[in-house]
């Protein structure tokens, strides 16, 4: 089958089109063709070797896709060849087919694009750990959402708008913050102009402060979103992008009675709830970019130089 795979760790360069052989499946897996996969930052992490991600090589990216059915194990019940799927495979998304654990698979609506449907699993299932299971947001409740054109920043806006927050979100760009502000956000922040975005925040708020803080780039924002919590406020991080090591004023965490939770995905308990909504079009996948298999390289460099608002998808 073609694919698209990395010899060696390194840049977009790197990245090879070429025939690799078929995944093989085991008795509670799905053998999926790839209608499209998503792109994310772990996809980067796994080409150039870092943030902790070293791969066996050759490896074949991707860890977000939607297709169809073309081969059960002989344990699966809950689908058949044919079906109409979205998850998280098991690496190896840039590719004509993918192995899915058949617990980590959903259908998904006949109205729904195979490239929106790509969209939906790791930004709602991140979404929903962190703001729902962990942060626990509540209706009424102001919500900063860092970096809005990440797929997890779209869908942390659309998930807070539904639970009755106020969101504000920041980004590099106003056309970033508009398309933001298409999905519900109620105040955007361009952090290139206003680098110390915690005083917009501020006045925002009253001076309050916000109530969560939704969090996924680590050491650059660290010092501006703690400036920005209200007393007793909750800061939620998923990832660490731009760096892993900052300096925290423990007298402030305790005075200010503040917060600070990180977590990792659970998808299999959380994307029943997701799918809910997904199927009730209450939550959209966002797409910004879909480009040919082949490719992948200039996908990578759009997503490096974060041009893209929601989720830059590949297409076999």
């Amino acid at each position: 089958m073609k694919a698209v795979f990395i010899p060696e760790t390194g840049g977009p360069e790197v990245l090879t089109y070429g025939d690799v052989a078929e995944p093989v499946i085991g008795a509670g897996d799905l053998l999926v063709r790839v209608k499209a996969a998503a792109l994310n930052r772990r996809d980067l992490f796994a080409r150039a070797g870092t943030h902790g991600v070293k791969p066996t090589l050759p490896h074949v990216p991707g860890l977000e896709v939607a297709g169809e059915v073309v081969r059960t194990g002989p344990e699966v019940t809950t689908f058949k060849i044919g079906d109409r799927v979205l998850g998280r495979c098991r690496g190896g998304g840039y590719a004509e087919l993918a192995r899915m654990e058949a617990a980590d698979a959903y259908p998904f609506p006949e109205w729904m694009s195979f490239e929106e449907a790509a969209c939906i699993a790791v930004p709602f299932g991140t979404a929903w750990r962190m703001l729902v299971r962990r942060a626990m947001l509540k209706s009424g409740e102001d919500l900063l959402v860092i970096a809005a054109g990440s797929g997890i920043g779209s869908g942390a806006i659309q998930l807070g708008k539904l639970l009755g927050a106020r969101v504000i979100t920041t980004a590099s760009a106003q056309w970033k913050l508009d398309k933001a502000a298409e999905l519900g956000a109620d105040a955007g922040i361009n952090y290139k102009e206003f680098p110390e975005f915690s005083k917009k925040v501020l006045e925002l708020t009253g001076g309050e402060g916000v109530h969560v803080i939704f969090e996924h780039v680590g050491a650059a924002v660290w010092g501006e979103c703690f400036a920005s919590l209200r007393r007793g406020g909750r800061f939620i991080n998923s990832g660490v992008t731009a760096g892993h090591r900052v300096e925290l004023h423990l007298g402030q965490l305790w005075t200010r009675e503040l917060t600070l939770m990180g977590t990792t995905m659970r998808p299999r308990d959380d994307m029943p709830a997701v799918m809910t909504l997904v199927r009730g079009g209450k939550l959209r996948g966002v797409v910004s970019e879909v480009l040919p298999l082949r490719e992948a390289a200039r996908a990578h460099e759009l997503m490096e130089q974060s041009e893209f608002f929601g989720k830059i998808v590949l297409v076999p």
